[in-house]
Formats: structure tokens, sequence, C-alpha cells
């Protein structure tokens, strides 16, 4: 197994947030099963090509594709704020375009930040937020459970070679996945949660809402004709060419975004898949005691 050991170019890479990344943006394309340091010794990615099993990809694939709707609720990872590409017309822009608050028609401010609409799915399980104050099972898993549960087979793969490559990273994950209600554990692994992105160019962010002991995972499924796609750390300036059936381990803690998807036809595509642990997650409690949270939550509106 080749191993590199990268030299970080850009000290600090904050001022990369937001921005669209491109061809420009790295040095070394990444096409090969490797493991990548940096030269302070920290693991950056374990990159392992043609290593997942095609027909529990296409499986989860085709399975999942109803949870893929139009969000605004990925932040920073959907880019600047362009109010053309928005749910609202208007609103408050702040922080150099990077957020947005849309005004109601009463005038009044909204209480969560929007971003660009993106093609973004989530299945599995969600901790409480501000609009919706309770644990609970996303959207397309309540309503879709049996579809959910045929995805479940590529997920449990994903989690096994999780822990045969960074199993340090994954004893702690699965500690904290075994002190959450079971409930909100998809199938006994170290996960909780799946973001699905459909022909979405991230723009440079971190994860957030993760488990910031955890490590990053990301799979994908493309056609033929569509390119690009390719994930990048821009201040070591180095980028994975992600496959079907490829799985890319990596830091995404670190600033990382994507370079631009081309397709040769509209019936072309690139899903890809994020799995994780909702760090707040361990606080939820038993769907029955979450139940009269929703209760008190539907008796204030």
């Amino acid at each position: 197994m080749k191993t590199l050991t990268i030299n970080k170019k850009i000290i600090n890479g904050d001022h990369l947030m937001g921005s669209f990344l491109d061809e420009n943006s790295f040095d070394e394309l990444i096409n090969y099963s490797c493991d990548v340091f940096d030269s302070s010794g920290i693991l950056l990615a374990k990159f392992r090509k043609n290593i997942l099993t095609e027909s529990k990809l296409l499986e989860c694939v085709e399975n999942t594709r109803k949870s893929i709707v139009n969000m605004d609720n990925r932040g920073t990872a959907s880019g600047k704020i362009d109010l053309q590409k928005t749910r609202f017309k208007r609103g408050e822009l702040k922080e150099g375009n990077k957020t947005f608050f849309n005004i109601k028609s009463d005038g009044t401010k909204g209480k969560t930040r929007k971003g660009n609409m993106v093609l973004n799915g989530i299945i599995g399980y969600m901790d409480r937020t501000t609009m919706m104050p309770y644990c609970r099972k996303t959207s397309f898993t309540k309503n879709e459970f049996e579809k959910f549960d045929k995805a479940i087979p590529f997920i449990k793969e994903v989690d096994s070679f999780y822990s045969e490559l960074i199993n340090e990273k994954w004893k702690i994950q699965k500690e904290y996945a075994k002190a959450t209600n079971k409930n909100y554990i998809i199938s006994d692994t170290s996960f909780t949660t799946v973001t699905i992105n459909k022909d979405f160019q991230t723009a440079v962010h971190k994860d957030a809402g993760d488990l910031k002991q955890g490590f990053g995972n990301l799979s994908c499924y493309k056609t033929k004709g569509c390119k690009g796609g390719c994930f990048v750390l821009p201040q070591w300036r180095i980028a994975f060419d992600l496959d079907n059936c490829d799985l890319l381990l990596v830091d995404v803690h670190q600033w990382h975004g994507n370079t631009p998807i081309t397709k040769e036809s509209e019936e072309d595509e690139r899903i890809s898949f994020v799995m994780y642990l909702r760090e707040n997650i361990t606080k939820c409690l038993a769907p029955s005691k979450e139940l009269e949270r929703v209760k008190r939550a539907n008796n204030k509106l």
C-alpha cells in the first residue's frame, strides 16, 4: 500500500470558506489506493479503490432516491449566498454573503440560517434542532422504512471497512453509538445518519454536527458520462478522484470541497453518501419520551 506524506501548502485556510474549487486548486490528483499523512504524521485520509460491493451500492442508490429533494440547509457547503438560488428572495446577508436569514412576510427575521438550494437527502435519525426540538427518524426513514432498510447492507459495509482501516477512530465512535439509545443507531453500526448529495459541488467547508472524535467517509455512484466532483483538501493541494465502489476515509474537519461536476446528458448523475454519528444524539431520550417533546412543541404552535 502506497503511503504519502504531504506538507501543508496553505497554513490558514479560513479565507477559502464558501469558495468553489476547480482543477487549479490541487497539485496532485490521487486515483489509486493509498494512506495520506501530513508532515507531522497525522492521518489525513485513507483511500481505497473498488473495495465496496457494486450490488449493495446500486441497491442503496435506487432505494434512497426519493430522499433527495431541494434543500436550503447546507449552509457554507452550498457556497456564498446567491439570492436567486435561495428559496426566499429577500433576507439579511452577513459575513460576506456567507450567512443568510430570510425576512418573513410580516417583516421579521427568520430564526435559522439558510443557504442556496441544492439537491440533498438525509436518511437515518436526527437529534434536536431549533426548528424541530425533538429526536426523530428523518422524514424519508419514517415514510419509506422498507426502502431505508434496503440501503442498510451498503451502510454496514462502509462501517465494516471503517472499523478495519481506522479501528482506533471507529472504536471511539462505536462507544458513542453504544451510549446512544439504540432506536437512533442504524442497524448496530457506528452511524446514526447519512447525508446524500446529488450533482452537488460543495463549496469549501468543514463538517459540523458530526462526532468530532470520529473520522469522515465518502462514497459515490456516478454514471459514465459524469465527470469531476473530486474531493479536494485545498490546504494540502491534493484531490481524490472517487468512482463507483471506492471508499474515502478522510478528516472532514479540515477545509474541503469538490471540483465542478460535468454531465454529458441530463440522464447522467453523481450521487454521494456521507455517513456519520450526530454528536448530540447521545442526549436523545427513548422515543416515547421524545414524543412528549413533540406534543409540547406542537402545543406552542
